[in-house]
């Protein structure tokens, strides 16, 4: 992610980044990314409101894996969890580049002879695949 976005999201959520700085994936996740972490920001307030606060949370790492957005945090609970798992599930209909409905792609196509390859796999949208020579 651009250090641009990755700022916006640390200055809007100070709270939830308290050793990360660096988000490991492209700019089509902002959007989902923005979500899941005004999820977590709201069970932290509810979480101070009822007077159990979960003092400890924070993100680990988030990065692509597989084609699909990973998030890890220390001190979450399973609200937290679950919304960590929505997200990761939801990145692979979401193209990581552009931010339009993707796919996930496992295979190139080699620009000299038109085979199809076996290729870093990522969630790409239609247009997105062709650009970067991934098979449709």
């Amino acid at each position: 992610m651009t250090p641009e976005l990755q700022e916006k999201l640390i200055q809007k959520y100070p709270d939830q980044f308290k050793g990360l700085n660096y988000i490991e994936c492209e700019d089509g996740w902002y959007d989902l990314l923005d979500k899941l972490f005004y999820l977590v920001q709201n069970e932290l307030g509810r979480r101070i409101f009822l007077k159990e606060p979960l003092e400890y949370f924070c993100w680990i790492q988030i990065k692509e894996k597989f084609g699909g957005l990973r998030a890890y945090a220390g001190g979450s609970n399973d609200y937290i969890q679950g919304s960590i798992a929505m997200a990761e599930s939801m990145s692979y209909n979401i193209c990581e580049s552009t931010g339009e409905k993707g796919k996930l792609r496992k295979q190139k196509k080699d620009e000299m002879t038109g085979e199809i390859i076996p290729a870093w796999m990522k969630t790409l949208s239609d247009n997105e695949a062709e650009r970067q020579g991934y098979a449709l």
